[in-house]
């Protein structure tokens, strides 16, 4: 879902570049630039992976649209800074091509990128805190399960937003656009759950939050 800055407040849109503004300071100083430098073509092809994902679009008009995200697996691979580093730049080109506004990025960042990473990483706490260090229950839960959830969020707070300012009536986005979030958020669930398992199996070194002496000791040691 693309929000066009012309839908907005100004004054609404100086506050999502605000905010995103301090966010990306805060990332900028202090990534873990030496794990990029290390990882530079892992990162840059998320970024270009995940821009192709954006760009290959279908929806309603210019502004309801279905796209995958892919933040899940940024945000496991790199970490929150980097993963919000990389939203920003993959919804630059995104919007981009669509003519929405320069305004239109921050805020378009902070819900499509912004929500997938804080899910994603608040979900990873969780589960490292109440459920059991088991490589099955970090790909299903890390994975999938926050891959489906970030999906579901975007597409509310989007339509949230969209009713909120009057751009879509209550009725046309339940008839015509809530309906589809199945066949959303399934594929990303799938697409982000394959892409963290093929990368703790062959790449756990990508994937730093995933510890081999936390996730597979036992196994061993059985």
């Amino acid at each position: 879902m693309d929000i066009p800055a012309s839908v907005f407040n100004e004054d609404w849109l100086i506050v999502a570049s605000f905010l995103l503004f301090i966010l990306l300071g805060h990332s900028i100083r202090h990534a873990n630039w030496a794990y990029v430098r290390e990882h530079t073509h892992v990162y840059l092809g998320a970024i270009l992976f995940a821009s192709i994902i954006w760009i290959l679009r279908a929806g309603i008009g210019s502004t309801l649209n279905f796209h995958l995200l892919g933040m899940t697996v940024i945000t496991l691979m790199f970490g929150w800074r980097l993963a919000l580093l990389a939203a920003t730049v993959i919804v630059s080109i995104a919007l981009w091509r669509v003519e929405a506004g320069l305004l239109a990025i921050p805020l378009n960042t902070l819900v499509m990128g912004g929500i997938p990473i804080l899910i994603t990483v608040q979900l990873l706490r969780w589960s490292q805190q109440h459920l059991p260090t088991n490589i099955f229950i970090f790909v299903f839960v890390n994975g999938f399960l926050a891959a489906i959830a970030s999906s579901v969020a975007v597409v509310l707070t989007g339509s949230w937003l969209l009713w909120w300012t009057d751009t879509f009536s209550a009725h046309y986005l339940q008839t015509y656009y809530l309906p589809f979030i199945p066949l959303l958020m399934f594929p990303e669930g799938i697409i982000n759950g394959m892409l963290v398992a093929i990368a703790v199996v062959y790449a756990p070194q990508c994937i730093p939050v995933f510890d081999d002496a936390r996730y597979l000791r036992k196994y061993e040691d059985d």
